[in-house]
């Protein structure tokens, strides 16, 4: 009887009052602490650094917020080396201060790959294969065999290549290709009426 007597007195409400205030300004200091530690609502714009060299971005005192990681590259012949051209997160995105931006940019040193094996495909087939592995046709010599359109051989820089020879990524390949008559140095793409000669 004495608790349930204390819990309809004045003296239970007083302290049960104390004990909400007490544990409103706790939570209450608890989320302001996480509010500053978390920098909550403080972003920052994430620029566009596509185009830019790697090397003046990471020697520019502009950017002192942004962690730059070089983190893949690739070669284009038709862009400058060290140039940025991929970036996650994109420009325009909301990041905190320190945020590392991940960044793609062109190398200096041309990617290698392997020479595919073009005999007796026809000349549709190793062209689609050839750009797959990021390889040019270049010169064709039409020779005559019984085969017509297909790869007899291929060349690059004036030398037979075997299959699985590592080479620089947009190099061009010189194909002799078969055909009933005579052969000669075409273009690309370029099948000629008459041929007079085999060369190569």
């Amino acid at each position: 009887m004495d608790f349930f007597r204390f819990l309809g007195s004045k003296k239970f409400f007083k302290h049960l009052a104390g004990a909400v205030v007490i544990a409103v300004i706790l939570i209450w200091g608890v989320m302001l602490l996480l509010r500053t530690y978390t920098k909550h609502g403080d972003y920052l714009i994430v620029p566009d650094f596509k185009g830019k060299a790697i090397s003046q971005l990471l020697s520019n005192p502009a950017y002192p917020d942004f962690d730059l990681v070089v983190i893949d590259s690739v070669f284009d012949l038709n862009t400058p080396h060290g140039t940025v051209i991929h970036q996650d997160p994109y420009p325009e995105s909301k990041v905190k201060a320190g945020r590392k931006i991940y960044l793609t940019i062109v190398s200096s040193i041309p990617e290698k790959v392997s020479m595919p094996d073009l005999k007796f495909l026809t000349l549709r087939q190793a062209g689609s294969v050839l750009e797959s592995c990021g390889l040019k046709i270049g010169k064709l010599t039409y020779i005559q065999t019984f085969d017509e359109d297909a790869v007899q051989q291929q060349y690059y820089q004036g030398k037979v290549i075997e299959p699985g020879t590592k080479i620089e990524k947009g190099s061009v390949i010189n194909l002799v290709v078969g055909m009933g008559s005579k052969g000669q140095e075409v273009s690309p793409g370029v099948k000629p009426d008459s041929v007079t000669g085999n060369s190569m």
